[in-house]
């Protein structure tokens, strides 16, 4: 029997959270592994060959996590190449999840199972800066300024116009907002209309779960979503409330929040 790194108790808690059905079989045929079943067994019970038990089991001893999320259908190699990444990098990242609980493990798993998601499983806060897009057209200045940051530094906005928030690893910029006591514009919160759209400016922000902004969107305009928005560098700066721009007329959707709530406090 090998050993594996996740104890059956481990091994139980990941089956709780896994959503391919194929993920789930191939844990309980470690769990029962790792409580003494011999492999010859399980390929008997399962309809598989020894050696692909052992192959699974063995992997499964050396890197875990990145098993499992290959398991539930994350491509390290997709993400790495519309990131122009290594892939072994992004594994390298899913290694260090290891170090988490596994609830939060498995949800980054979730997020990045999908095709279009973008390789981040952050070490460390990203700082974002935002602005609001209200007081780019109320001081004259254009979006395209290079050094639009700058004059906003320097004009002594308000905290509803202007600011920083720390996104911590594993948040999304809606949710530091929020877990900060401040608010942004949102309504469907699950990357389904345009109520929390950003123009990225400076560094790069993942989407996992992007159901509505077109190629155009993305990457013609670096338009992102902040509900599901995952910083990727370090630093981040956006202006954000560009959903009432005519390239977002018709992806909007009513918002929660009353007008006078719909900006940074």
């Amino acid at each position: 029997m090998t050993d594996s790194t996740l104890s059956a108790d481990e091994l139980r808690e990941w089956l709780e959270h896994v959503r391919d059905r194929s993920t789930a079989r191939w844990l309980m045929i470690a769990i029962a592994n790792e409580e003494g079943v011999d492999v010859d067994d399980l390929a008997s019970w399962y309809d598989l060959s020894a050696g692909e038990i052992r192959d699974w089991i063995d992997a499964l001893d050396s890197r875990p996590i990145v098993t499992i999320a290959e398991a539930e259908g994350v491509s390290f190699e997709e993400l790495a190449a519309g990131y122009g990444l290594a892939p072994e990098t992004i594994r390298q990242w899913f290694d260090d999840l290891e170090s988490e609980p596994v609830d939060r493990a498995a949800d980054v798993i979730d997020r990045y199972s999908q095709r279009d998601a973008a390789p981040v499983v952050r070490r460390t806060d990203a700082r974002v800066e935002w602005l609001d897009y209200d007081a780019i057209e109320a001081h004259g200045w254009s979006i395209d300024d290079e050094d639009l940051f700058a004059k906003a530094s320097d004009a002594g906005l308000s905290t509803e116009e202007y600011g920083r928030v720390l996104v911590e690893p594993g948040e999304t910029i809606l949710e530091a907002a929020e877990n900060r006591n401040l608010t942004w514009p949102y309504a469907c919160r699950g990357g389904a209309c345009a109520n929390c759209a950003v123009l990225v400016k400076e560094g790069d922000v993942a989407m996992p779960g992007n159901h509505v902004l077109t190629d155009e969107q993305v990457s013609g305009m670096n338009a992102r979503l902040t509900c599901v928005g995952v910083p990727v560098t370090d630093r981040v700066r956006l202006v954000m409330n560009v959903q009432r721009l005519d390239q977002f007329e018709g992806l909007r959707l009513p918002s929660p929040l009353s007008e006078s709530e719909s900006t940074l406090p």
